[in-house]
């Protein structure tokens, strides 16, 4: 084969390649290649004493696609951050921790990515330790929230 024939070869082949790619990566919620997520709201505000609490949290269950990174959120203090727990609090976390940068009271949305393997399944319940860390990284307030996955339908 000549030198021509194979870069039209190579470039079809990867043009493929990149269309099937994006394709997946689009609709992979709908084939089913994706790993469940928990999307947490988060309300907080400030006490008479200026002492900062979470109000509300409300849960919506969602997905991400199988080879999205999931790891860690990096501390941005002043923060609020959690992570899961499957059924005990003294189980190992099943999801990373998720944490978003507080700069005052408001409406924050964290989202947990659940570790491989720690999926929840039906029924589970999620057991979901939320704190309000300052800027010198000392936690100022504690909540635990609970979910049952997938129970209310």
């Amino acid at each position: 084969m000549d030198k021509k024939k194979t870069v039209k070869y190579t470039a079809v082949v990867l043009l493929v390649l990149s269309v099937s790619g994006y394709y997946l990566y689009q609709h992979a919620m709908q084939v089913g290649l994706e790993k469940p997520a928990l999307i947490l709201t988060v309300s907080t505000n400030t006490t008479d004493k200026g002492t900062p609490m979470v109000n509300n949290v409300t849960f919506k269950e969602s997905g991400v696609v199988f080879f999205y990174k999931r790891a860690d959120t990096p501390a941005n203090f002043p923060e609020i951050d959690a992570n899961a727990r499957i059924n005990k609090l003294a189980a190992a976390p099943a999801s990373f921790w998720a944490s978003v940068h507080r700069p005052n009271e408001g409406v924050y949305t964290l989202q947990l990515f659940f570790r491989d393997g720690m999926e929840p399944k039906k029924g589970d319940v999620l057991i979901i330790p939320i704190r309000l860390v300052s800027h010198t990284g000392a936690i100022q307030y504690k909540t635990t929230a609970f979910y049952c996955w997938s129970c209310e339908e």
